[in-house]
């Protein structure tokens, strides 16, 4: 039996080393933490629930272009709450968002659902977004399902040989 509890908090800098321990600082800042917990059967060592989360933050580069990254996994449990924040982000600063999968260990289909929905507000937007060192694996999912078309910087170039 799988049992998901879900909880979103906000995270100021100051409160980072507490993320791991749960606790949350609310202040109004740009890192969210969206928190799920799993109860694993018959693991001897698991006592209650286990954490597994999604981090996002903000930042702007040089530019003022914004940066959200995503640290953790993007599931049925944390999609939702992913779409809210980047679509925040998109919505709130008129410039080019890109979005760092660096961090980003594990997505199902509703992950890349949110992916899909994410470009299309920002193209609904008028806003430019891409999305940046993804991992092969996504890769190579988003390919396959077509995904890939919603970001051209994901599409290999064709070089003139």
């Amino acid at each position: 039996m799988i049992i998901r509890q879900l909880n979103c908090v906000i995270v100021d800098a100051a409160a980072q080393s507490d993320r791991a321990s749960g606790a949350a600082v609310e202040d109004g800042g740009s890192d969210v933490a969206v928190m799920t917990a799993e109860r694993v059967p018959g693991h001897p060592g698991a006592k209650g629930l286990e954490p597994r989360q999604l981090e996002l933050s903000r930042r702007a580069d040089g530019d003022g272009n914004q940066i959200v990254s995503l640290t953790g996994e993007l599931d049925i449990a944390t999609a939702e709450q992913a779409y809210t924040y980047i679509s925040d982000v998109i919505d709130a600063w008129p410039v080019p968002v890109s979005v760092d999968l660096s961090g980003l260990t594990f997505c199902d289909a509703s992950g890349l659902g949110v992916l899909a929905r994410i470009a299309r507000h920002a193209r609904q937007a008028g806003r430019q977004l891409r999305l940046t060192a993804a991992r092969p694996s996504l890769l190579k999912i988003m390919r396959i399902t077509g995904l890939d078309r919603a970001f051209p910087e994901l599409v290999p170039q064709v070089g003139a040989h």
